[in-house]
């Protein structure tokens, strides 16, 4: 027991100070600071052209309040007119999401500071310090003794997961909700400790306002159920009767939040648990692996679907993470058994696992595990050091502590505040790729008069940021834009006459799950099926045996060498011109390397997505 005191000095030592917190809290937002030069990308764009009303983007004409209502009815056939979305895109497909408190705060920053992002950065920052107040007042309040209040401190606010705080300001709502729902927690803690009528009057506001920031804020149900029967005091019916104003609140907001035509619709990365349970079920069990795995092992669980380019990769990837749960599982488990705080917060930090699997994996969605997920690590961490033995693990299980505790210390306070620094400034890099893509595309007065196809982009964000980016810079952008395909697998492209192609991607459409953000499954796209645009008309001339676009017919409104075309292949990290192909003759396009990608240089080992067996869908004939 000396030994193990004495080798982990150096973490309790520090924490048992005096004003720790405020050190811990000042170090989370120093290594959250690199974040205040990076600019915009992305979605900052969608958003500065909502704000400004400037309706250069038809489809995004809506109110500032409404800023997160990505789609409205009739606005997908017009985003697709305009180059924003796929062709496959389903147009009865809905992504809107309530959240007008998160919208208010980037109106602000359009009035207050329009052209500086890096205000924009700062006013990110000061929600997440509400985010980080909050979490000391719960957890100091919550846990004892007071040095592992300040680990579990420690362990939240410097994992790197918290850079989505700062560093994207379009994921604003993610910071805002978190310190709604935070600051819930801790006032009805107060509350039910203290008797303090107005506290349970702040919780009970804080919840509601946390709901209208953002839907992950629904989380805060889970921890309150867990408080409800693990910290609080009195007969059971009691303390769930406590519970009554936030299910109320909570009801009151889903039946709002339908009325008002929100929620997702005909998506294959969003998930309606209430509406499609068994596909629910499914992702979860395929998410949640992941998303635990983020938490404590600091494996980024943003990755994970882009592993479908290597299939043999990503099943050991979940094989390790099922592991690696499974292992914290067991050693965990002898506490939990006997800590009513380790069961509260493993309890609350499972269910707010259940709105987090509804979408993609994603580290923005951790904030509100990492709530219960970071207590539960700092009593296992601080009992492991004060007294091994206390934990009381088989003699197996004593084995592989050491190894194990030394991998969470490592994962969880050495490394992960070094690559919260770098991943602050992600989104320079997010706006590189976006931005060597855009550079590649003609900006001189003459591109407004073309209609620019792209035969094969590394990916549909490659293209479709291209006239939104252009939109709110005021630079110049093609009329009108399409893409074919992605260059996920090979592409080939027959020439049928002077106006019509055929595309064939060796292993079909909509492979990338990223494709998938306005097309479920559940709503494929039939044979035969036209999707009419202004300049282009497709047919869906093949399918694959799991329902899958497998070649298109386009039809061109004028012949293919009319000069108001643009033709542009992607070349390795950027686009080319190129000309189409013959009459009779066809052109093969490579398989792009997302390595290569993202790196914007070449890459000396290649990545290639490794086609599943889909049926026979390619013939050099």
């Amino acid at each position: 027991m000396i030994r193990v005191a004495s080798r982990y000095g150096w973490i309790r030592g520090p924490l048992q100070r005096s004003r720790v917190n405020g050190w811990i809290i000042a170090l989370a937002m120093a290594l959250l600071a690199p974040c205040l030069d990076t600019g915009l990308s992305a979605d900052d764009y969608v958003h500065k052209l909502i704000l400004s009303q400037s309706g250069e983007i038809k489809g995004f004409i809506r109110p500032a309040w409404d800023l997160f209502r990505f789609t409205r009815e009739g606005s997908i056939q017009q985003l697709k007119q305009e180059g924003v979305l796929s062709w496959w895109d389903d147009p009865k497909a809905r992504l809107a999401f309530w959240r007008p408190l998160s919208a208010i705060t980037h109106y602000l920053d359009h009035l207050l500071w329009p052209d500086s992002p890096t205000m924009m950065h700062l006013h990110s920052m000061l929600w997440a310090l509400i985010v980080y107040l909050g979490i000391r007042t719960f957890y100091k309040e919550l846990i004892s003794p007071a040095w592992v209040a300040s680990l579990a401190l420690l362990l939240y606010v410097i994992d790197d997961a918290r850079a989505w705080f700062g560093s994207w300001v379009a994921a604003r709502n993610a910071v805002v909700a978190t310190a709604f729902s935070v600051w819930a927690l801790a006032y009805h803690h107060r509350y039910l400790t203290k008797g303090r009528r107005l506290c349970g009057i702040s919780a009970a506001f804080c919840f509601a306002t946390a709901l209208l920031s953002g839907e992950g804020s629904i989380s805060v149900c889970a921890y309150l159920f867990a408080y409800a029967l693990f910290i609080d005091g009195g007969r059971l019916r009691a303390r769930l009767a406590r519970l009554l104003p936030y299910v109320l609140i909570a009801i009151a907001w889903r039946v709002a939040y339908v009325t008002l035509a929100y929620g997702v619709i005909g998506s294959g990365l969003y998930t309606d648990p209430l509406k499609d349970p068994g596909q629910f079920t499914r992702v979860f069990f395929e998410h949640a692996p992941i998303l635990w795995f983020s938490q404590w092992a600091g494996i980024w669980s943003d990755l994970w679907t882009s592993f479908f380019v290597f299939p043999r990769f990503s099943k050991a990837i979940m094989t390790l993470a099922v592991a690696f749960i499974t292992l914290c599982a067991i050693l965990f488990f002898p506490l939990l058994r006997r800590d009513r705080l380790v069961r509260f917060a493993l309890l609350g930090a499972l269910l707010s696992t259940l709105p987090a699997s509804a979408t993609f994996t994603s580290d923005r969605l951790l904030p509100w595990i990492a709530i219960g997920a970071c207590i539960a690590l700092a009593r296992f961490i601080a009992l492991y050091i004060d007294d091994p033995g206390q934990l009381r693990l088989s003699t197996r299980c004593a084995r592989v502590a050491p190894a194990m505790v030394m991998l969470l210390i490592i994962s969880n306070i050495i490394v992960a505040p070094v690559l919260l620094v770098s991943r602050a400034r992600g989104g320079v890099a997010l706006r590189e790729i976006l931005d060597r893509a855009d550079r590649s595309v003609p900006v001189d007065k003459s591109i407004s008069d073309k209609l620019v196809i792209y035969l094969n982009p590394a990916g549909v964000p490659l293209a479709s940021y291209i006239p939104v980016t252009r939109a709110a810079l005021g630079v110049p952008r093609p009329k009108a834009q399409y893409w074919l395909a992605t260059s996920t697998t090979q592409v080939r492209i027959d020439r049928r006459d002077a106006r019509t192609l055929k595309v064939r991607p060796r292993d079909g459409f909509l492979l990338n799950p990223a494709d998938k953000l306005l097309r479920s499954p559940q709503r494929p796209l039939a044979l035969g099926e036209r999707i009419d645009l202004a300049d282009i008309d497709i047919r869906v001339s093949a399918i694959t045996s799991d329902q899958r676009p497998a070649e298109i017919t386009v039809r061109f409104s004028t012949v293919l060498e009319d000069p108001s075309i643009l033709w542009l292949c992607w070349n390795r990290v950027r686009y080319i011109g190129c000309n189409p192909p013959a009459i009779g003759e066809h052109m093969i396009l490579p398989a792009v390397d997302f390595l290569e990608v993202i790196l914007g240089k070449r890459t000396p080992i290649k990545m290639r997505y490794t086609p599943k067996e889909s049926g026979p869908l390619w013939s050099d004939g």
